[in-house]
């Protein structure tokens, strides 16, 4: 994909029109979960069209002194989901052997088995702890989530998560924080 300049209001509106009706459409078959407590901002991160993943981002992603912590849900395997988050971080590689060698070195990570609460049931997770982050992987009712919190967010052992029962409040702020980009607000 290549993004070659300036989409008018009208057009980039009537597209996240449509995305937000292709989430909505799809939430009830993909489960989306938040931080219980969490009292800062939160909005709908990234959605797969396919319904393969969506995920809740829970700080100020635009603010490098907020925790930032993102909630995936995915059909897919969460530790592969959970290693694809850390790729990213550990930066895209150029060759197959540079592949190979991220792979081996997040699969010596030193991991941690964590218990989650989620819906009020406690869940297993993988912990792969940082020392201004943290990664966890597990599965809940027969979906992979993956907690990808990065600077400095709440200790792991707090956290407990909730089913999003209502996408709206997520999608008016997705909503929001484009237009403040766009400086449309």
């Amino acid at each position: 994909m290549e993004f070659t300049g300036y989409v008018p209001p009208d057009e980039f509106w009537a597209m996240n029109d449509r995305m937000d009706q292709e989430i909505r459409d799809g939430a009830h078959l993909l489960p989306l979960f938040t931080l219980k407590g969490w009292d800062g901002t939160s909005m709908l991160g990234s959605w797969q069209v396919d319904g393969s993943e969506g995920s809740v981002v829970h700080g100020d992603a635009f603010s490098p002194s907020s925790p930032l912590v993102d909630v995936i849900t995915t059909n897919q395997d969460p530790g592969e989901t959970a290693r694809n988050r850390w790729r990213a971080s550990a930066g895209i590689p150029h060759s197959l052997e540079e592949l190979q060698r991220q792979d081996a070195t997040f699969k010596a990570l030193a991991a941690e088995r964590l218990t989650i609460t989620v819906e009020g049931i406690p869940a297993d997770f993988t912990l792969w702890p940082g020392t201004t982050s943290w990664l966890a992987a597990g599965s809940v009712g027969g979906f992979g989530v993956v907690i990808d919190a990065q600077r400095t967010p709440p200790p792991p052992q707090a956290v407990s998560l909730t089913r999003v029962s209502d996408v709206e409040p997520l999608l008016h702020a997705r909503r929001a924080a484009l237009k403040a980009l766009r400086g449309e607000a």
